[in-house]
């Protein structure tokens, strides 16, 4: 294969990583002092489940499918390359060729100049990748009937999604979380996507032109909350803020919107990849953290409202009926489509809008009916029944007559890449 056409595919499998640069922080001490072979590459969780690959590497990933296929799934132990086998991939003029390209187009991005640190993270990453497609495209892929992923942006996954093409395996994508209103996720790089409702089929259809009838709806595997019960609200309990994993300085202004007098006791649920000592660190005065718990058994239990900045948990909040409310700390596009209705799910800008927020739900002033039924209109299914769905889908989904990418967002002039800061840029050409 000839470099150029190589360095395209390593930058196509990076290019949603470098859109959110902002969110990278730099590489530990102790990895960025090793030379690149020898830094650490750990390679995702692979098992099989039936005829199919299945490939995670998050807990929410893995949440998204376990319904499914806990109970069937044969691990598969992957070994990382040696140090010998990496070297010659890693100095390929290829690898080369693209890191030339994506720190020409980071040297040059708007705005603060982004550290050193943050351009070796994304280096670091870009080597992973390489090492990825070397190791996925070693393994017989046709052995399987098709791969399932629940990510379309990891680099890790872009890579083995490259390798499937080339084998021509059909890969199955069900969304870990709610499909976002950003660059990310104007992109369905698979042959198959089993979408979380009806709000998200018709947003992809409109925002990437793919027909609606190549377009399933499976629901959400990872919770089983439209079966239960709506909970009781318990005014005197601790509200929850729940928490994407953000560099320290996003997590400070995030506790300075929330944080006030007569907001009444706090309770942070962080994510899976949360840093639990930073988050210690920063903690307002007086508020807990809960690391023991999932954030969905907090709310299961009557919490009496959810505060959330680009956490998907908000979904399973909305549908329990628990008011819920976004955090927003500029006038940028909320993070997920099915909130951008600040008449559902208000913005808190403030510590004055946070409180008076909690004093509403509190009282018992929001309309929870309302909010569920919202929350339903972009996933009407969950649990055992989500899980029925994804089964048929793999059962049909052998790539006939269909595209190997219903729809390639971050290629050359991509709806994913139109829209980031990357556009016009040498990463993007």
């Amino acid at each position: 294969m000839r470099a150029s056409t190589e360095a395209e595919t390593l930058l196509w499998c990076m290019r949603p990583p470098l859109d959110l640069l902002h969110l990278r922080g730099p590489l530990p001490e102790k990895i960025a002092a090793l030379r690149p072979e020898e830094r650490p590459f750990r390679p995702a969780t692979h098992s099989r489940f039936r005829s199919h690959l299945v490939v995670t590497e998050t807990v929410n990933q893995a949440r998204a499918l376990e319904r499914l296929i806990a109970a069937e799934a044969e691990a598969l132990p992957i070994e990382a390359p040696s140090e010998a086998a990496r070297a010659p991939v890693l100095d390929a003029k290829a690898v080369s060729a693209a890191q030339r390209r994506m720190l020409h187009a980071i040297s040059r991005r708007p705005g603060e100049a982004v550290s050193a640190g943050v351009s070796d993270s994304l280096v670091n990453q870009l080597y992973k990748v390489a090492l990825a497609l070397d190791l996925y495209r070693g393994m017989d892929l046709r052995a399987y009937r098709g791969v399932l992923v629940s990510t379309q942006h990891s680099p890790i996954i872009r890579a083995l999604i490259v390798a499937a093409n080339e084998q021509a395996v059909p890969v199955v994508y069900v969304p870990h979380a709610p499909a976002a209103d950003n660059s990310a996720y104007l992109d369905l790089p698979v042959g198959y996507a089993g979408l979380r409702g009806r709000g998200e089929r018709e947003f992809y259809s409109a925002a990437l032109g793919v027909p609606a009838t190549l377009l399933d709806e499976v629901g959400n595997l990872a919770s089983d909350v439209l079966s239960s019960p709506v909970p009781s609200l318990r005014p005197d309990a601790p509200g929850i803020l729940a928490l994407s994993p953000h560099p320290a300085p996003t997590i400070r202004r995030i506790f300075e919107a929330v944080a006030g007098d007569g907001l009444g006791p706090m309770a942070v649920a962080p994510h899976p990849r949360s840093d639990l000592d930073e988050l210690r660190e920063l903690l307002p005065a007086g508020w807990t953290l809960r690391e023991d718990v999932r954030t969905i058994d907090l709310l299961a239990e009557g919490a009496p409202f959810l505060f959330h900045f680009s956490s998907g948990v908000a979904w399973e909040s909305a549908a329990l009926g628990v008011p819920t409310a976004t955090v927003r700390l500029d006038d940028a596009p909320v993070s997920y489509r099915f909130l951008a209705d600040e008449r559902v799910a208000p913005a808190i800008r403030t510590p004055d809008d946070a409180r008076g927020f909690a004093e509403r739900a509190r009282r018992g002033e929001v309309d929870r009916g309302a909010l569920r039924d919202h929350a339903v209109a972009w996933c009407a299914v969950d649990g055992g029944a989500a899980a029925e769905r994804l089964r048929e889908l793999l059962e049909r989904a052998d790539g006939a007559g269909r595209p190997a990418r219903l729809s390639d967002g971050w290629a050359r002039g991509g709806a994913a890449v139109r829209r980031s800061w990357i556009d016009g840029t040498k990463a993007a050409r």
